[in-house]
């Protein structure tokens, strides 16, 4: 008697668990970065962030952010979705720009953009 009641409330559990309704949302504090920028050496492939500049510009929003180490990670646009021209230039390196880099956004974040710049030696 007791097992067929358990199976019973477990099944009544599971029934009511798949109605197709979304409760709310839950989103994380967590801060994210629409765009992620690994910087290397076209030729050699080593990374090549310190000194290099990264500028994102959608519209009248402009960024600039500064590699300070080699192996490090340019990242920007923070919680923004938006179209953006991306620019790479360090010195000694031809500039590196990709246009119409697109950011999109969840409920919750941005959903991050990996992308490589390859520099070219001058």
């Amino acid at each position: 008697m007791m097992r067929n009641c358990l199976s019973r409330i477990l099944l009544l559990g599971i029934l009511t668990g798949c109605d197709g309704s979304t409760g709310p949302v839950m989103c994380t504090k967590e801060l994210r970065y629409g765009i992620q920028m690994e910087v290397v050496n076209a030729e050699s492939g080593n990374p090549s962030a310190a000194g290099a500049t990264m500028t994102l510009n959608e519209g009248a929003y402009f960024e600039s952010i500064v590699g300070i180490e080699d192996n490090s990670m340019l990242v920007g646009a923070p919680e923004r979705a938006g179209t953006y021209i991306v620019t790479v230039a360090r010195s000694g390196y031809h500039t590196w720009v990709q246009t119409d880099v697109v950011v999109t956004a969840d409920e919750c974040h941005v959903q991050t953009v990996p992308l490589r710049a390859e520099l070219e030696p001058i």
